[in-house]
């Protein structure tokens, strides 16, 4: 009796085995696959890559160890300090300016009851839908010494061609092109706005600064969040404007992260120093992973 009531359990146990562990595994393993395969692998084999001297024309991978010579090359690389730089002018004026212009332009359209409201949406919008390479052909083109912005203003500044200007140059394309994508989301969290909490502070005399500060913010906080993230994540892996616009130039001073990685790694004029663009991919997937678990305490905290 005693041996088929543990026979029963084993049952029993099994079943809930299969049906809480197995069953869930069983579906979720093709994104699994997917996820192994198509970023992990990646990940652990350029992290791997980056402790060797590879040139990307050997046939062996993993032919000369170097340990962490590829870091010190990049540490001692002042261009390499000036992309870190500019990655995180990028990013600070991505979550600041770019979501400060996003939240004031989809407040004033939201709440003005313009007659041709969609309209001005889908202008302000536009530039998101064109592809990075063709807006920056045209601004490159504007921009040029002889182009349409020094036509107009009676100027001969180099734009992108000056070593001091060219990285703001290339932050305010990548804002112009946008701030529209970010205010639709802002948009889209204003509509979970409470109507009557904003006309009962209109009877007790609230002024429109309070009105946003206090009520409309803290309203869609989730969304600006969320626009902080998009824009966090999306700094990091800025490239195409920058390489169209100004190769990284001049004299690397508006290189990136991304730029440099392919500078090092892949450019017919480089040092076609793959372990060191390894290295890079490395340094930011490392910073990447700091700002997420920053993240998820603020979250945890109720930030």
């Amino acid at each position: 009796m005693e041996k088929k009531i543990k026979s029963q359990d084993k049952n029993i146990n099994f079943g809930k085995f299969y049906r809480n562990t197995l069953v869930p595994y069983a579906f979720t393993s093709p994104a699994l696959l997917v996820f192994i395969f198509v970023i992990l692998s990646p990940v652990i084999f350029s992290l791997i890559l980056s402790f060797y001297k590879f040139t990307g024309f050997d046939s062996n991978f993993f032919k000369q160890f170097t340990g962490f010579e590829n870091f010190k090359i990049l540490f001692h690389d002042k261009f390499f300090w000036i992309s870190l730089r500019n990655t995180f002018y990028f990013v600070i004026a991505s979550i600041t300016v770019q979501i400060a212009l996003a939240l004031i332009i989809s407040i004033f359209i939201f709440f003005g009851n313009f007659k041709n409201s969609v309209l001005l949406r889908t202008i302000i919008f536009f530039p998101a839908v064109l592809a990075p390479v063709a807006v920056s052909l045209a601004w490159r083109k504007m921009l040029e010494q002889d182009g349409v912005v020094n036509r107009i203003f009676h100027l001969s500044f180099p734009w992108i061609s000056s070593v001091h200007a060219a990285i703001w140059v290339v932050i305010f394309v990548s804002i112009w092109q946008w701030t529209g994508y970010n205010m639709v989301i802002f948009y889209a969290g204003l509509q979970s706005v409470d109507r009557e909490i904003l006309e009962a502070a209109d009877v007790d005399g609230a002024t429109w600064w309070g009105k946003i500060m206090r009520i409309i913010i803290p309203s869609i906080f989730p969304t600006i969040i969320l626009n902080v993230i998009l824009n966090l994540v999306g700094s990091f892996r800025v490239f195409d404007i920058v390489y169209v616009l100004t190769r990284g130039g001049p004299v690397h001073s508006s290189e990136v992260l991304t730029t440099i990685m392919y500078y090092y790694s892949f450019s017919a004029n480089g040092p076609n120093k793959m372990g060191v663009g390894s290295a890079i991919a490395f340094i930011m997937f490392a910073i990447m992973i700091i700002f997420g678990v920053l993240r998820v305490r603020f979250l945890k905290r109720g930030v």
